[in-house]
């Protein structure tokens, strides 16, 4: 069965040059493994191959390092927005000023 691999990074731009950088970071990357489900039963050190495959991609003007990751068996269910909107609009009025 194929099953993704969603991995959180850090992500860092170089405001500097490569003889001496400055990583500043800028928030959040996610890169997305696609694999077999009977892969990940054989790994022991998952977290590890994939800190490594994150930090793989960086280059002289960008770095990411590995936060987590997070195996999804199947897609997510897709919720409609109106529930949420009528949510947010709502706390203004159970506020007690």
């Amino acid at each position: 069965m194929k099953t993704k691999i969603i991995i959180n990074a850090q992500y860092h731009e170089n405001y500097s040059d490569t003889d001496t950088p400055h990583w500043k970071p800028k928030g959040g990357h996610e890169f997305q493994i696609e694999v077999n489900s009977d892969v990940l039963m054989y790994s022991n050190e998952l977290e590890k191959h994939l800190t490594e495959i994150v930090s793989n991609q960086s280059n002289q003007h960008e770095k990411f390092q590995y936060i987590g990751h997070e195996v999804q068996f199947q897609k997510p269910t897709m919720l409609h927005h109106q529930p949420l909107y009528d949510l947010i609009n709502s706390e203004g009025r159970d506020r007690v000023i």
